[in-house]
């Protein structure tokens, strides 16, 4: 049975960690039989929500507003320039 769930695009990225963390965090990867690419996914995925919780926010919506605003001054532009026509 093949699984229908579309692959999400992984990227590739550098960054330093603590030692003693990445060593924590191989230790859960091959306890829990996970990549660790997975448990560090997992790790970063659960940190995100947790600030959502106690900062009473979504991510999402900051970026999706993020988006709005840096698009409206373009849509102001064009309506604008269409009026001295």
């Amino acid at each position: 049975m093949e699984s229908k769930t579309p692959k999400t695009e992984l990227v590739r990225f550098t960054t330093l960690i603590n030692p003693t963390i990445l060593s924590n965090i191989k230790l859960i990867s091959y306890f829990t039989n996970k990549k660790l690419y997975e448990v560090i996914n997992q790790s970063i995925d659960n940190f995100v929500s947790e600030f959502e919780t106690k900062n009473n926010t979504s991510i999402k919506s900051i970026i999706n507003l993020q988006h709005k605003l840096s698009n409206n001054p373009n849509e102001e532009v064009v309506e604008k320039n269409k009026d001295k026509k």
